[in-house]
């Protein structure tokens, strides 16, 4: 099944997996893009190094695209976002806040 959604995110099926806070890890977000979904991992409110681990074993399970959801409210959220963009994720979602301080006006 092929929907404007999979051709603008990669991916096979138009399934997209949710950035559930300490249940999508990289396991998870990792299965779902490996069979063809759009797996997210959720950073929560974990620290950066803890993220950076999630996104790296995701990357050994496939080279699918995933995701990565920040909590604008964690206290880590700058880190995360250079994050990131440092392990050059195509995807990402965000939840408890306004990400408006990332986007250009």
């Amino acid at each position: 099944m092929k929907s404007k959604v999979c051709d603008l995110l990669g991916i096979e099926y138009p399934i997209l997996q949710g950035g559930m806070a300490w249940v999508a890890d990289a396991s998870l977000a990792g299965a779902v893009s490996k069979a063809g979904g759009l797996g997210i991992i959720a950073a929560a409110n974990a620290p950066v190094d803890v993220v950076r681990n999630e996104i790296r074993k995701v990357k050994e399970i496939t080279d699918k695209p995933f995701g990565v959801n920040i909590m604008l409210m964690s206290p880590f959220v700058d880190e995360i976002a250079e994050l990131v963009i440092d392990e050059k994720v195509k995807i990402l979602t965000t939840g408890a806040g306004l990400p408006s301080k990332y986007m250009k006006d």
